[in-house]
């Protein structure tokens, strides 16, 4: 073997050594930092470290009770069903310590309460998406339930009664399912109701307005038609309605008979008048409707001769109109300050 040779080898063999020596150094640091993150991490974890066994920071996460698979007041608040608004319905949650199939809950008359409460059910399993109505059959296997009480609804009035009805179902699914009751929201049905009150009865409105003939008894059948025609009205389960020409399928207000019954529009029919309906809570761009309600109206009157009247047959000039304008700008304004929009579907849920 050569000189050079030698020295190669001498080389190879230094360069091999160094190398090992510099790996075992990096795996020593290595370890020493893994064991100071175990060991922070340690600190910080309330099953090693009891000084933070009460950290407020820890109550939304932490479950208390070891035996419970109940998840916290605060997590379940932060993960409702977007058309659950606590500050009008009362809201409770029942956790289920095993899941259950649907078919349990069949013998409960569900669908008698959610009709005569007009309650919202949810149901789901784990951290799933709330599932509700058709999307729920009998082998929907689930763990956690959610019941919803509506305190402003058009539609019902909260009495003692309805407070009873809907605390006896949540005592009758307790009968059949093991689970944690946690009110989310105004256990106090009664006093919520009634506080809510003066704000459900300020944004309960559906404007009126009559249109009517100014000399004839009726309105001429062809004119009537040929506006109708013309005007963005379409019939939508029975109802005559004005569809907003910028939004396809959005409506905007009702077009009725005098007896506020569907109109009809045949060759024999004799009209003596039209009334006109936009519900402000359940109508989308309720102002921007009533704009093009009044627009809509005007011109209907020019054309077939007509006069819009009140309720008392008084006619409408443009200092009530102003008026109207004005009460209803309030009404949408006190509606939004409660995270409650017109035509949401929170506000079709109280007052469609």
């Amino acid at each position: 073997m050569s000189d050079i040779q030698i020295a190669l080898l001498i080389l190879g063999l230094t360069i091999i050594l160094f190398m090992i020596i510099f790996n075992w150094l990096q795996l020593k640091k290595t370890r020493a930092k893994q064991k100071k993150t175990e060991s922070m991490h340690r600190q910080k974890d309330p099953l090693f470290n009891s000084s933070l066994n009460n950290s407020p920071e820890l109550e939304d996460y932490i479950v208390h009770d070891p035996s419970s698979q109940t998840v916290s007041k605060e997590f379940l608040k932060k993960n409702l069903p977007d058309e659950i608004n606590m500050d009008f319905e009362s809201v409770v949650s029942l956790t289920l310590n095993k899941t259950s199939e649907a078919s349990v809950l069949l013998n409960l008359n569900l669908t008698s309460y959610l009709h005569d409460l007009r309650l919202s059910f949810y149901l789901r399993k784990d951290n799933d998406l709330w599932a509700t109505g058709e999307a729920i059959d009998e082998s929907f296997t689930f763990d956690q339930i959610l019941l919803s009480l509506p305190l402003i609804s058009r539609k019902l009035e909260i009495t003692e009664q309805v407070k009873q009805s809907f605390l006896n179902l949540i005592e009758k699914i307790k009968e059949q399912l093991d689970v944690n009751q946690i009110w989310l929201s105004n256990e106090d049905i009664i006093e919520r109701a009634e506080e809510l009150k003066t704000f459900k009865n300020l944004i309960n409105k559906n404007f009126l307005v009559k249109i009517q003939p100014k000399t004839d008894s009726s309105f001429h059948f062809g004119a009537f038609q040929d506006f109708f025609n013309k005007a963005n009205i379409r019939l939508f389960k029975d109802f005559h309605w004005y569809f907003d020409p910028k939004i396809d399928g959005q409506k905007m207000f009702k077009v009725m008979g005098l007896n506020r019954q569907p109109l009809k529009i045949e060759s024999d029919s004799f009209i003596q008048g039209i009334v006109v309906s936009l519900d402000i809570p359940t109508t989308t761009n309720s102002l921007d409707a009533f704009e093009e309600m009044v627009n809509l109206m005007n011109e209907f009157c020019i054309k077939l001769n007509a006069v819009m009247v009140d309720g008392r047959n008084k006619e409408i000039d443009s200092v009530y109109v102003a008026a109207i304008k004005n009460h209803m700008n309030q009404i949408v304004k006190e509606m939004e300050k409660h995270n409650l929009i017109p035509g949401s579907d929170q506000a079709q849920k109280y007052f469609a």
